[in-house]
């Protein structure tokens, strides 16, 4: 592939994946990934997205910082690290392409559910954190797929974008964090990686700018409607990886 046409796609790709990012604070991975895997190698891709991803969600928490409640999702954060070595543990006991597709039609479901008007929040709703956290954990160590369950459970509560945007910004930063630190234990953290991270820094800014700027202009209803709908995409593309 010409290098020029290279560095445009890239950069293209991750402008958008930026936006999305700033714009819900989840779903950078679903953007970015699909296209930076057909001109990275694999090995290289996968930890430039999650670099990145640590990129966009420092500056999202950075304008969504008053909003953090870590008193309310510690106990998700907890549940959801205890469960990540068993969806790994999961991923060696059934085919990987049945998780993901399980996985993604589920996903569909509920947040086609939630578009038709139909929740059912919970009261008790720091209990209900532990299932969701281990759901989220466990389908981050067995898929890589850690934030749709955690982003349906906060739309189903029907919690504000300002709350939405900066908990599961936070919650998404220690999962980079420990992830990242896992690839460098692993050794995946070759020079290549941060030579492409770097070019790609600066349209991730952009993106993730535009992004931020955009949902001050959107009320609730709509950030709940965007956010449910990129839910359903991720679903959507799940199941299709799987086939």
């Amino acid at each position: 592939m010409d290098s020029a046409f290279f560095l445009i796609v890239c950069i293209i790709v991750v402008v958008a994946a930026g936006f999305i990012q700033g714009l819900t604070s989840f779903g950078f991975a679903l953007i970015a990934m699909p296209f930076l895997a057909k001109v990275i190698p694999l090995q290289q891709a996968v930890p430039i997205v999650v670099i990145l991803s640590l990129c966009t969600n420092l500056m999202v928490i950075v304008d969504a910082r008053r909003h953090v409640d870590l008193k309310k999702i510690w106990i998700l954060i907890l549940s959801s690290l205890a469960a990540a070595p068993l969806g790994t543990y999961l991923l060696l006991l059934l085919d990987e392409r049945l998780l993901k597709a399980f996985a993604g039609v589920f996903i569909i479901l509920v947040a086609m559910l939630q578009l038709l008007g139909k929740s059912f929040p919970v009261k008790r709703e720091k209990l209900a954190f532990v299932p969701v956290g281990i759901l989220s954990g466990l389908l981050n160590g067995s898929i890589s797929m850690s934030g749709p369950p955690v982003a349906l459970f906060l739309s189903n509560q029907r919690v504000g974008k300002d709350t939405f945007r900066a908990n599961i910004t936070a919650y998404g930063i220690i999962l980079n964090v420990i992830t990242i630190c896992t690839y460098a234990y692993s050794g995946m953290l070759i020079k290549p990686v941060f030579t492409y991270s770097l070019w790609l820094v600066p349209s991730m800014l952009i993106g993730v700018f535009i992004g931020i700027k955009a949902i001050r202009r959107l009320n609730d209803q709509w950030f709940r409607r965007i956010a449910l709908w990129v839910i359903m995409l991720s679903g959507l593309w799940t199941v299709i990886s799987s086939l």
